[in-house]
């Protein structure tokens, strides 16, 4: 019997351009999916971030008579959550922070991940960055009535303490914490998104916060309310008053950005 010879056949360059370009083609319509839904884990982790700095203060409340985190010498409002979210730092390693805030150096690039949104892409020289800001208290009630924050240093001008829980009457309307975006270069804020910086205005209010530039696809931003919820909105959104009227930055009385709405 004479078995038939096997004959080995190569692919023609045709069929080979034919296969590159269905791949192609797949990865063209695989990619924005893929990017999309990477861009949804990265919010989850942001919202996650805030849930647990807001798990954080509840346990802070219970040991400082029921007041939101602030300066106390050298140690910042994270800084002082530190004990409740972790990180247990030592008296020693929060004297290190201060006006300059905590370094690269000293503590590594990972640390504090949980005060940095996912998204956030900025490099803050040798500080450590910090995504995450509570709203600012008492930002000149003269010229912007209704902006009061959960977020005062004790002994300067502008208000003296900052705010305690129980003195908020709609917690779960009014913002604790949200994000800032801004280039490091704005007013600033290469100071007031270094973690463990101890500014007295590294707090947010609306009228820095329509500077805000968004990592969001969708535009909006995460807001952690006082009860401990999260929530996204954009400006707009956030400047919604009692009466269902939007506000302007200028006067934001009875929106999330007053705590005595």
């Amino acid at each position: 019997m004479i078995k038939a010879l096997k004959t080995k056949r190569n692919f023609s360059l045709i069929e080979l351009l034919v296969v590159i370009a269905i791949i192609g083609i797949l990865a063209s319509l695989l990619l924005p999916s893929l990017g999309k839904a990477r861009e949804k884990a990265k919010i989850s982790v942001c919202t996650s971030n805030l849930k647990q700095i807001g798990s954080a203060n509840f346990m802070y409340f219970d040991d400082n008579d029921s007041y939101f985190p602030t300066v106390v010498g050298n140690a910042s409002w994270d800084d002082m959550l530190a004990s409740y979210d972790g990180r247990k730092l030592s008296s020693a390693q929060i004297a290190v922070g201060g006006a300059g805030g905590h370094n690269v150096a000293n503590f590594g690039k990972n640390y504090g991940e949980l005060y940095r949104c996912p998204l956030d892409d900025r490099v803050n020289g040798n500080r450590i960055l910090r995504t995450y800001a509570p709203t600012q208290d008492g930002w000149n009630y003269s010229f912007n009535p209704g902006q009061n924050g959960i977020y005062g240093v004790e002994g300067v001008a502008f208000n003296g303490i900052p705010k305690n829980i129980n003195e908020i009457n709609q917690i779960s309307r009014v913002a604790a914490y949200t994000e800032n975006h801004f280039p490091l270069s704005h007013n600033n804020n290469q100071l007031r998104v270094s973690l463990g910086q101890t500014w007295a205005f590294s707090g947010m209010h609306a009228g820095y916060f329509e500077l805000n530039e968004t990592k969001h696809s969708n535009l909006k931003f995460n807001f952690l309310m006082a009860d401990g919820h999260v929530t996204n909105m954009n400006l707009i959104q956030s400047l919604v008053t009692n009466d269902g009227s939007v506000a302007g930055t200028a006067n934001v009385r009875g929106t999330v950005w007053d705590t005595d709405r």
